[in-house]
């Protein structure tokens, strides 16, 4: 039930509080960035339907799974639109949400500037949507990650009027599953 803790499961929900230890659906934390400070490698954290602006960027630890409701009904906003959404490192995964309203030079998903350190499994983003003015839907910068240096998609559909879909700068990789739209 809603009140049963699952091991290295978090859950995040519009009727959530930050405030609470997010082990379980009825002590679901509001944010995903909460969500995201107590989370460890191999943590997998629910977001559950809603529209979710976050203070960004929303650093993801390694390891860390994002598994939203679906991407129809799970949509991520950034606070601040000129920064980059979520920022991820070695073997960070996302499937079902919409990212939305980032605008240049902002990626939804982009290594940290700091340094992502050695990426050994590369970032996975799959069965996502980016719909954007000038944003970019994932900046693959080598110069702020070593090892693979590479983000891999499938089915990330990308309505970035403006921006570009995919960055890739710096001697990094992308690995498309399958073949990424992206609609101008």
């Amino acid at each position: 039930g809603e009140s049963t803790a699952v091991t290295n499961v978090l859950y995040v929900a519009k009727s959530g509080s930050d405030s609470n230890n997010g082990t379980t659906l009825a002590a679901a934390k509001l944010t995903i960035k909460a969500a995201c400070a107590i989370a460890t490698t191999g943590t997998t954290i629910m977001v559950k339907s809603g529209d979710y602006t976050e203070i960004n960027p929303v650093s993801v630890p390694a390891g860390v799974a994002i598994v939203g409701d679906n991407l129809r009904t799970v949509s991520v906003r950034p606070l601040t639109t000129n920064q980059d959404l979520f920022h991820v490192r070695n073997k960070c995964y996302f499937t079902g949400m919409t990212f939305r309203d980032h605008v240049s030079p902002a990626a939804a998903i982009a290594f940290p500037t700091a340094g992502a350190g050695v990426i050994s499994t590369s970032p996975y983003v799959q069965n996502c949507s980016s719909i954007t003015t000038t944003g970019t839907g994932m900046r693959i910068n080598g110069s702020h990650a070593s090892g693979l240096r590479s983000m891999v998609l499938d089915a990330y559909t990308q309505f970035n009027q403006g921006g570009r879909g995919v960055h890739i700068l710096n001697l990094s990789l992308i690995h498309i599953s399958e073949p990424t739209r992206r609609y101008a």
